[in-house]
Order: structure tokens, then C-alpha cells, then sequence
């Protein structure tokens, strides 16, 4: 018989759908960090649209960061198994286990940051006002 918070009570299709929103609601409600990786989703996704960045730039940057909060999921899932499965005990190969979970999130964090950073800059660069000259005659037509 399996126990009462198991996922047998996910069986169709909308029933998986809706348990895994509640797990990410959840995620983010708990997990400081996914919290954080989502309000900078959110944010970044926002600053690249004022910043009148072109549309796939700004689809790159939320796949990146994406990404990042895929990999920020998967680090927490691990370390909550892993530290179920230990009693939190220290064991050397859980520790390397999860240092290779935060090395993962940690490479998709740099990657969507530099991203970022390099959209914005290209788009801001100091000394550089956009050029609307090209827009603004294509209006006047």
C-alpha cells in the first residue's frame, strides 16, 4: 500500500499538471534561492523590454534564465533527497553530490547573467543614444 502523500493521487494527466504548479508555487513560496532566481527572471525580463531591446534578445535572455531557475530547482530537489536519504549525516559523496548540483546552477547563473549583461550593454552603452532617425522616417511614410 503506498503512503498517503505519494503521487498516486496524480494519475491523469491534469492532475500531474496541477501537482506540479503547486510544486512550484511551493518552490518559490519556501526556496529562498528559487524565489530570487524568479524575481530576477522577472525583473531582467522587464528591464530588457524598456530598455527596447529586440524581441529575440529578450526571449534569449528569459531562456537563460530559465534555465538557471530549472537548474536552481533541480539543486534543491537533489540536496532535500539527499539530505532525506543520509539523516543528515556527513558523508564525503553526498557533499560531492551536492557541490555538482550548486556547480550546475552556479554555470547557468553566470551564463544567463553575462547574457544579461551583455544584451543591456549593447542596447545602454555609455555615450551611445539609440538611433529612432530610421523608425521615425519609416512613420512619416
Amino acid at each position: 500500500m503506498r503512503k498517503p502523500h505519494s503521487t498516486e493521487k496524480c494519475r491523469t494527466l491534469w492532475d500531474s499538471t496541477a501537482c506540479a504548479g503547486r510544486g512550484f508555487l511551493y518552490a518559490v513560496l519556501t526556496e529562498d534561492k528559487v524565489r530570487l532566481v524568479v524575481i530576477f527572471t522577472v525583473l531582467l525580463t522587464t528591464g530588457c523590454f524598456f530598455a527596447d531591446v529586440g524581441y529575440f534578445q529578450i526571449l534569449m535572455v528569459v531562456f537563460a534564465w530559465v534555465l538557471a531557475l530549472i537548474c536552481e530547482m533541480f539543486n534543491t530537489a537533489l540536496e532535500k533527497a539527499l539530505d532525506y536519504a543520509s539523516g543528515k549525516e556527513y558523508h564525503p559523496l553526498i557533499r560531492q553530490g551536492k557541490d555538482y548540483a550548486a556547480a550546475c546552477t552556479f554555470i547557468a547563473i553566470i551564463f544567463a547573467s553575462s547574457l544579461t549583461i551583455f544584451v543591456l550593454y549593447e542596447r545602454l552603452k555609455p555615450g551611445q543614444a539609440p538611433d529612432r532617425t530610421a523608425e521615425f522616417r519609416d512613420n512619416q511614410r
